[in-house]
């Protein structure tokens, strides 16, 4: 039997326990109180801040027994609402039902009378997904609500909301969680689970998360695995492919020396050990603002990233250096967005952190318009002899300079090429979703996963293979794999540089098969319409697989080089190209 995962288990069961969102457990816990409870709420924030544990939580104290003690968790209402068996407390999926003759049927059970509580609660998750019927249909039942209907609405995107159903709501917006409470209640939960968790562990998870306690738990879950038992920053680091703070140091110090045989070095060892660079360079950044910050202050009190020890090594490094330094880094990040090469972007940005003040005075230089500048564009033959006529009209006085009267116009201002936009990524449709499920079976599928099961041991484990703990193998056939996952892994594994790598990946332990992921919302609505047209033999043909091309083509681009050089400098009917293999 599958243990229940920390997330579920340690879900809030009573608004003391809800971490990170005072003002909103307060509003709440006071209007449940003095019975003010309005008819409609709309839970707003970033995912797993803890809008559903909040839904819940409100939906069982409107109906608890114990109303000075909401909820009690020990009445008859309380018990069935936390196993989920509450006939009258009901939740929806907006990414599933989100026709409108889901939220008609649903109309139709609202006008019922509570079976059992005082109020019927529908809780509607992720509300921007409904169609805008069915969207139109839920608003005439906010504007005209039965008295003992209340109405929970949450989502990630209000934007998406029809602005009269926002109107007609309470709206309360959730934060991120702090990064020191995300620790704080890591360290707890590991201590109630029994397992060790060092504080520069759990701050790491908490930094991981970006303040999603869901994804904290999720994290901390997937590292007590790895650890067995005992996570580490170590562990951390592994898992997700960080450079560790000695690390960081360690190239800060190779790019102030100078030392660029070392700073080289370290960069290949990031890369065999499957560091995140982008992740390394936004740890840089922190690392330097520290540095400034230490400066000012000297109190250890305000650093983010850095120990007292490390933050005193920046102590001789003027704050000019170390901001210019900054800026070389935020100018990287951008440019990994179109990059081809991370790697080659973070080399070229750590060559120009070994001297990062030389770059930006030239590029000033270059505007400053000087006589001799003027001299050096080629002179046009013509306008030269109607020189001295235009001298002869003009009386010149004597102390005027000897420089030409008629100055030439200014050459115009080179234009830059805007930068090309990163070319989005391009989910995959519903039809080319279900032409890759007709090629898949139970059996491939079971050998994919005893294959990928075997990368996830120690030793085989780097930044590719630890992205597929973020997603769920659904289906998998002679040639290809489908994945599923949350939009953030999607994102990832389907950047075409990432992709690419991780085919690699999966080539060279044996599996070679294309990979694909879509998001879980997505692979839900395909699965649903492969029933209907299997059902009606209407399913399209399977997806001819293309593959990633592996080869080396750098060799093979530098020789077609060479060649058409040769044929433009003597003509092709002189040149004849002969292949090595013809001798």
């Amino acid at each position: 039997m599958s243990s229940i995962a920390l997330y579920q288990k340690y879900r809030s069961q009573s608004f003391d326990e809800l971490v990170g969102q005072e003002y909103v457990v307060r509003a709440i816990r006071n209007a449940v109180k003095e019975n003010k409870v309005g008819h409609a709420y709309l839970f707003c924030g970033p995912r797993g801040t803890g809008k559903t544990s909040m839904a819940r939580l409100l939906a069982r104290a409107v109906n608890c027994s114990n109303p000075d003690h909401a909820p009690c968790n020990e009445c008859e209402n309380c018990r069935a609402a936390i196993e989920g068996t509450h006939p009258d407390i009901i939740e929806i999926n907006a990414a599933n039902e989100t026709h409108v003759e889901d939220i008609r049927d649903l109309i139709d059970r609202a006008r019922l009378s509570p079976m059992m509580g005082k109020h019927k609660i529908y809780i509607i998750d992720e509300v921007h997904q409904l169609s805008s019927s069915a969207a139109s249909a839920l608003l005439k039942t906010l504007e005209e609500p039965p008295e003992h209907v209340i109405f929970i609405l949450a989502t990630t995107d209000p934007q998406k909301l029809l602005k009269t159903i926002i109107s007609r709501c309470q709206r309360f917006d959730f934060s991120k969680v702090d990064t020191p409470k995300i620790q704080t209640h890591l360290l707890s939960i590991a201590e109630q689970e029994g397992f060790e968790l060092s504080p520069e562990a759990a701050a790491k998870i908490a930094e991981l998360a970006d303040g999603g306690m869901r994804d904290s738990l999720s994290i901390l879950e997937q590292a007590r695995a790895y650890g067995n038992g005992q996570i580490t920053e170590e562990v951390i680091d592994s898992i997700f492919g960080l450079a560790s703070q000695s690390e960081q140091i360690a190239l800060l110090e190779g790019i102030l020396a100078g030392n660029l045989g070392e700073v080289l070095t370290r960069i290949k060892e990031c890369e065999a050990h499957g560091t995140d660079l982008r992740r390394l360079t936004e740890d840089l950044i922190q690392d330097l603002k520290d540095g400034i910050i230490w400066q000012y202050t000297h109190d250890a009190a305000y650093l983010h990233a850095l120990k007292e020890d490390h933050a005193e090594s920046f102590g001789n490094i003027p704050v000019s250096q170390l901001l210019a330094m900054i800026d070389v880094l935020m100018k990287a990040q951008e440019r990994y967005r179109s990059a081809r090469s991370v790697t080659a972007v973070f080399e070229i940005a750590c060559l120009e952190l070994m001297n990062p003040g030389q770059t930006e005075p030239a590029v000033q230089a270059a505007p400053v318009r000087t006589a001799p500048v003027r001299t050096v564009t080629p002179p046009a033959p013509a306008p030269k002899p109607a020189e001295p006529a235009v001298k002869k009209e003009v009386p010149v006085s004597e102390t005027a300079p000897a420089a030409p009267i008629q100055e030439p116009e200014p050459s115009p201002e080179p234009v830059s090429e805007p930068k090309p936009e990163p070319e989005p990524i391009r989910e995959l449709s519903v039809d080319e979703i279900l032409s890759l499920l007709v090629q898949c079976n139970k059996s491939e599928k079971a050998s994919a996963e005893a294959g990928i099961s075997g990368l996830m041991v120690p030793g085989k484990i780097n930044r590719y293979t630890a992205s597929l703990r973020q997603v769920e193998l659904r289906a998998a056939g002679k040639d290809v794999l489908l994945f599923s996952g949350p939009e953030a892994a999607v994102h990832l594994l389907s950047e075409q540089e990432f992709a690419k790598e991780l085919y690699r990946c999966l080539t060279e332990n044996g599996i070679d098969r294309m990979p694909y992921v879509i998001s879980d919302a997505a692979y839900k609505n395909a699965v649903d319409e492969f029933r209907v047209r299997s059902r009606a033999g209407t399913l399209p043909e399977a997806m001819k697989i293309t593959r990633y091309d592996l080869r080396d083509t750098k060799q093979e681009e530098e020789l077609f080089n060479s060649e058409q050089a040769v044929i433009g400098l003597f003509g092709s009917e002189n040149v004849e190209i002969i292949d090595e293999g013809d001798k």
